[in-house]
């Protein structure tokens, strides 16, 4: 090789080198650029509701689902629905819906084509539900909508009731003796205080039976006006107020 082919030589070796390094630049900035682009906010209110959404370009559908919607159908051993919450995307593959939650917590995730659960990458809030972690939103007091507040207990009661004509008789019972009335409360009286006045019997326990579509109910106990959950029944739910719900799975 005489001087020449070799600086011709080196000249290209030099060439391809920079192209090496400019194509590496460029693939570095699109990955920078879309780490960026999926860099978004976390839940939070708007005039239709919170706003949820999740970076999914390659998407068939997105669904969400949470402690607010009966995890899409699936709490209490139900099976995912995709007509539950599904989200909406835009021209860049944002997929967003809107619920206009009440003051309170709620965890939830993103359902991706039916199969993948995944947290919210955007929010670092957790929270723990069933041996699960999944991502949290905090709705603050005084939130307001142009929509009204979501009825989380009659959501999860319609979400998780069978279409049945058919209803069963179940009995409801609570040892308080020192009671001066009790009521009944749940999805399936639309949480009404002063509606299903229960029965002392001799023993101070009291008592009412009332006719339930199959199906998952919410409900709690209105003592002398201070709503408690059931001591007898170890299923429950969080609620937006802080505390407890209990849960009972009603077979045709």
């Amino acid at each position: 090789m005489n001087r020449g082919e070799s600086v011709s030589f080196h000249t290209r070796l030099n060439l391809v080198v920079l192209l090496v390094l400019c194509l590496s630049f460029s693939l570095s900035s699109c990955a920078v650029l879309r780490a960026i682009k999926t860099r978004l906010p976390k839940p939070h209110p708007s005039p239709k509701g919170i706003l949820f959404q999740y970076d999914a370009p390659a998407a068939r559908q997105v669904n969400l689902a949470g402690n607010f919607n009966n995890w899409g159908g699936t709490q209490g051993g139900g099976r995912f629905d995709p007509n539950i919450d599904p989200m909406v995307p835009d021209a860049n593959g944002i997929w967003k819906i809107y619920i206009p939650l009440p003051p309170g917590r709620y965890q939830y995730k993103f359902v991706i084509d039916q199969v993948r659960w995944e947290q919210d990458p955007n929010n670092p809030d957790k929270a723990w539900e069933a041996g699960f972690e999944n991502s949290m939103v905090v709705v603050p007091e005084g939130v307001k909508y142009d929509v009204p507040f979501l009825s989380i207990a009659s959501s999860l009661d319609d979400v998780s009731r069978p279409r049945s004509a058919r209803k069963v008789e179940v009995e409801f019972f609570l040892e308080a003796p020192d009671a001066k009335k009790v009521y009944l409360a749940g999805g399936f009286n639309d949480w009404s205080a002063d509606e299903d006045r229960m029965e002392k019997d001799e023993q101070g326990v009291w008592r009412i039976k009332i006719l339930l579509s199959p199906g998952r109910h919410e409900y709690r106990f209105v003592v002398d006006g201070n709503w408690i959950e059931d001591p007898q029944n170890p299923n429950t739910v969080g609620n937006p107020y802080g505390g407890v719900n209990s849960v009972i799975e009603v077979s045709e």
